[in-house]
């Protein structure tokens, strides 16, 4: 198979994973299945983006459902009253859907640069 499916593949499995942990509670989640990607697909040029996407999707889908269903406004404007940010309810969202990305871009990282120091590059 080409990168590109491969990267589509680890994508795709790598959301749901991260999704699966954030509608079970277990948000950490997130971080291993970036280590799946990572290890998967070993270049960081794929890698990194392929589990910052991963991370994105798993923790900004349930957010976007949520807003579509009951709308986030109230509960995002009184969180970001808690934060100090009164009146910019975005930023709750943002910071969380950050933290997915975060995690799924920290553990494809730290899987790739494991695989190249475990399996140098071939010439």
């Amino acid at each position: 198979m080409k990168g590109s499916a491969w990267f589509v593949i680890a994508l795709v499995v790598g959301s749901a994973i991260s999704l699966a942990g954030v509608l079970i509670g277990d948000w950490w989640l997130t971080f291993p299945a970036g280590l799946l990607i990572g290890a998967a697909l070993g270049p960081g040029r794929l890698a990194i983006p392929a589990g910052a996407l991963a991370g994105l999707v798993g923790w900004g889908l349930p957010l976007a459902l949520e807003q579509d269903r009951y709308g986030l406004g109230p509960a995002a404007s009184s969180l970001a009253a808690i934060m100090g940010f009164t009146g910019q309810a975005a930023v709750p969202v943002v910071l969380t859907c950050l933290v997915g990305l975060l995690l799924g871009l920290t553990g494809a990282w730290l899987a790739s640069a494991v695989r190249r120091l475990a399996l140098p590059a071939t010439r």
